[in-house]
């Protein structure tokens, strides 16, 4: 562990945030009672529509699609790749794959969440209510991008597999016979 550096810690504790919000609450349905009133002359209808908003969204595994949770969870297991292959002295050039794919994937992530959250939300965007597990969510997969362009721009070269001798200088050519 003490071989993490900041961008890996900062991409680790991102995809663990990210895992974590997948089961808040991202969205709610707020109807107004007054409103119901007036157009369907009752409140059933707003029992109805409480009820289903309850059964279909209670958490991101439910309300963010298969495409969202996919592309969540692969920015999961990059960061997850990165914090592992560093901890474990793998080779630089899995290290650095790692990077760059969580750099990627994070960034892919929240601009995927960010258009789900904030423009494609599920149902009429009047009566949906964002929660805070959405937020949290879009904050994870912004630190999980942060921690793997961090980790990219991060070199390290005093560590042991990043000293380089040189080799010798290649001999002088044989001098001409004029």
């Amino acid at each position: 562990m003490s071989r993490l550096r900041a961008g890996e810690w900062t991409a680790a504790v991102g995809g663990a945030g990210l895992l974590a919000t997948l089961f808040l609450p991202w969205f709610d349905v707020h109807v107004p009672q007054q409103s119901v009133r007036e157009q369907f002359g009752g409140g059933g209808v707003l029992n109805v529509l409480q009820t289903y908003a309850a059964d279909s969204w209670g958490s991101g595994w439910d309300a963010l699609g298969w495409l969202a949770i996919v592309i969540a969870l692969a920015a999961v297991g990059a960061a997850a790749w990165l914090a592992i292959a560093n901890a474990t002295n793998r080779p630089v050039a899995q290290v650095v794959a790692a990077s760059v794919l969580a750099a990627m994937l994070g960034t892919v992530a929240f601009v995927v969440l960010a258009l789900r959250v904030l423009l494609f939300q599920p149902g009429p965007n009047d009566i949906v209510v964002l929660r805070y597990g959405a937020w949290l969510g879009l904050l994870a997969s912004l630190v999980v991008a942060v921690g793997g362009w961090w980790a990219i721009k991060d070199d390290r070269t005093d560590a042991p597999e990043s000293a380089y001798t040189p080799p010798e200088p290649r001999p002088p050519p044989p001098a001409r016979a004029a």
